[in-house]
């Protein structure tokens, strides 16, 4: 029995109503109970799972441990324990990454959960209004993924623009761990492990083997009910609802007149008897049916049912699950489990209570206490049995002693997450992209790829996911970010450089007209999201002067000593002069020439600059008798035909006459 004393284990559950003590050993693979001992505290020394009397909660701790001294015949030194499920902060929140990337990857989609869990954190500040407040995360879950917008079973191998994530974390601050450690410390007892009740209770109630499904344990006790789910080999969330056992005992309560002890009692008798006696508060004896007490309790029962069926569809990604396990004394309310079903849309058989009497691989060597409160302290101790020595593990992270809760297998991911870690030195993200309008065209730039961290766990190359022990060393080489994509106006001139002409004798830089929201500016001009560009190149000498300011109109165009007109393309070196233009001397230089050149007494026109010809046998000439005279292909040209009479518009029917000056020019768009 001395070997067996030196690995005995003393499981202790601190709830609202009752402590309840269990001590026992393992032995290969069964835990073996050997003594189990329960008391109720005397006032309301815990509130819904929360110690508020410390030195009252020791009393009740005190009773249980020298009790069970008693009965295994020796001293107990120390003590596993687990914090309630009401200590549990979760919060729910979703989290958007841009990435514009065609292939999303691990890291990708770790680095969103991370970006969700510190969002939880700041929330979980913003609620407690303490920045300074310590914690643990104990768990986070993803609910749903979402690739640009669309919920997604599973991100990587996708492209697309932007990833979301809707993420549940929870957390336990450090003050609860504190106020547990004071009670057990008061009646000289040491903590070797440390758990959450919610994990105790499902590491015996639903063993690993069972986890592959999507289970639901519910812990119904006096002030809380804790609810954790399994799905894919592992506990995938945590939560907890303020209502539970004390809801129906207080209905009990002002319904028949009776202290609070009586009220549980007839709470417990409904499970067992068809007629419950109890005396009220006047010290009359009364029976009542257990069916009228039962129809007393429905609606209450119905309530705690439906609202524990909504936290349980909360944590499970809004669904059910396949199946529910109750166990806490709240829980075997007859009509409850009925009651759950219902509200999940299960089969009466797929919602149960869960015994300790039929846990797996325990093994009973005292007197045994009934009931399914039973079964949260024996998790304890297995749980304890298991991670012993462990109840939390340290790490070293970039030279920093990081303490974490060794609720489950933890990763290098789980570090990363703690907040004295810049989380943002995990993974390089990618430089923001810059999105803007050119020309009435959408343009984008790509921001940099950013250069992922480098992980190394005890000198050896790992990830986010590997697997950290007590004592492992971790370095992470924080990740660099791309940059941000930056453009500037000149980036968009393609290459050609401003060039200068002469304009009546003055030299004039050529250079592109730059509007940037509506706004004359310079080529160095950097431009910013959503901003709009309008360049538009000088090609012509209508174009320059209407950059210039320059008066054309009405003027006669030279452009390096010859007569041209304003579509004139520029170029580098280009002399031009624009000049008063005065049509008469046109016409009488016409005149003056013709009387040189015609023959008989034939019209000399001005077409486009050259002279032509038109007999006097057939006056009056139309305008479109010039069509003659010039090759105008309009089937293969896109713009529009520009004819201008003496400088004026002219139709197609207009009569010209000896000396006028026609124009006949394709205009391209």
């Amino acid at each position: 029995m001395n070997e067996e004393n030196n690995n005995l284990i003393f499981g202790l559950d601190i709830g609202t109503r009752t402590v309840v003590g269990v001590v026992g050993y393992k032995r290969e693979k069964n835990f073996e109970v050997i003594a189990m001992d329960i008391e109720e505290h005397d006032s309301r020394a815990m509130v819904d799972g929360q110690i508020h009397d410390i030195a009252e909660v020791a009393k009740a701790v005190g009773l249980v441990k020298e009790r069970l001294e008693a009965k295994i015949g020796c001293e107990l030194k120390e003590v596993a324990i687990a914090a309630a499920g009401r200590s549990l902060k979760t919060y729910s929140v979703r989290v958007d990454n841009e990435i514009d990337l065609t292939k999303i990857t691990k890291k990708h989609i770790r680095m969103l959960e991370i970006d969700g869990v510190t969002l939880a954190e700041e929330k979980l500040k913003q609620e407690l209004n303490d920045d300074d407040l310590e914690y643990f995360c104990v768990a986070h879950t993803v609910v749903n993924y979402y690739l640009d917008g669309y919920v997604i079973t599973n991100l990587e191998g996708h492209g697309g623009k932007l990833i979301s994530a809707v993420v549940l974390a929870t957390f336990l601050p450090k003050s609860v761990v504190d106020s547990l450690y004071a009670v057990v410390n008061r009646v000289g007892l040491n903590v070797t492990t440390l758990t959450l009740e919610p994990i105790a209770a499902i590491n015996v109630a639903i063993p690993e083997k069972l986890r592959l499904l999507n289970l639901c344990l519910v812990d119904i006790g006096a002030g809380t009910s804790d609810i954790a789910i399994t799905k894919d080999g592992s506990i995938t969330a945590y939560g907890m609802i303020p209502i539970a056992g004390d809801e129906i005992t207080e209905q009990l309560i002002h319904n028949y007149l009776v202290d609070f002890s009586t009220a549980e009692k007839i709470k417990i008798d409904c499970s067992r008897e068809e007629n419950i006696v109890f005396a009220d508060i006047f010290a009359t004896i009364i029976t009542v049916p257990k069916a009228e007490i039962l129809k007393l309790l429905e609606p209450i029962i119905e309530q705690l049912a439906d609202k524990v069926a909504s936290k349980i569809i909360e944590l499970n990604a809004g669904k059910a699950p396949n199946a529910v396990f109750c166990v806490g004394g709240g829980g075997q309310v007859p009509g409850f489990t009925k009651a759950l079903a219902k509200f999940l849309g299960l089969k009466e058989d797929r919602v149960a209570l869960r015994s300790s009497k039929l846990i797996e691989n325990i093994e009973y060597k005292s007197d045994y206490l009934e009931g399914t409160n039973i079964v949260t302290p024996i998790g304890i101790c297995v749980t304890s049995a298991h991670q012993k020595g462990y109840n939390f593990i340290e790490v070293k992270l970039n030279g920093m002693i990081v303490r974490l809760l060794n609720s489950r297998k933890l990763k290098i991911l789980d570090a990363g997450i703690v907040k004295e870690f810049n989380h943002e030195n995990l993974i390089g993200r990618k430089g923001k992209d810059l999105k803007f309008t050119l020309n009435d065209k959408q343009k984008k730039i790509i921001g940099e790829m950013g250069e992922q961290a480098e992980i190394l766990l005890n000198g050896k190359s790992a990830d986010l996911e590997t697997f950290i022990k007590e004592g492992d060393n971790i370095i992470i080489k924080p990740a660099k970010n791309g940059k941000d994509a930056r453009a500037f106006i000149s980036d968009f001139i393609e290459g050609e450089e401003p060039f200068y002409v002469m304009i009546n004798d003055q030299n004039v830089e050529v250079k592109p007209n730059i509007r940037l929201n509506k706004m004359t500016v310079d080529i160095s001009m950097q431009i910013e999201t959503d901003d709009e560009v309008v360049i538009t190149k000088i090609k012509t000498v209508e174009e320059l002067c209407k950059q210039q300011g320059t008066q054309y109109e009405s003027k006669t165009i030279y452009v390096n000593n010859k007569k041209t007109d304003i579509h004139h393309h520029i170029k580098e070196g280009d002399i031009i002069y624009i000049e008063e233009y005065f049509i008469e001397n046109e016409k009488k230089q016409n005149n003056f020439e013709k009387s040189f050149t015609k023959s008989y007494n034939n019209d000399i026109i001005i077409l486009n600059n050259e002279k032509i010809e038109l007999s006097s046998e057939k006056k009056p000439y139309m305008f479109v008798d010039l069509f003659n005279y010039i090759d105008v292909d309009t089937a293969s040209k896109k713009g529009k035909l520009e004819m201008k009479l003496n400088k004026e518009k002219v139709s197609l029917t207009d009569i010209i006459k000896d000396g006028d000056i026609a124009e006949i020019k394709w205009i391209e768009e």
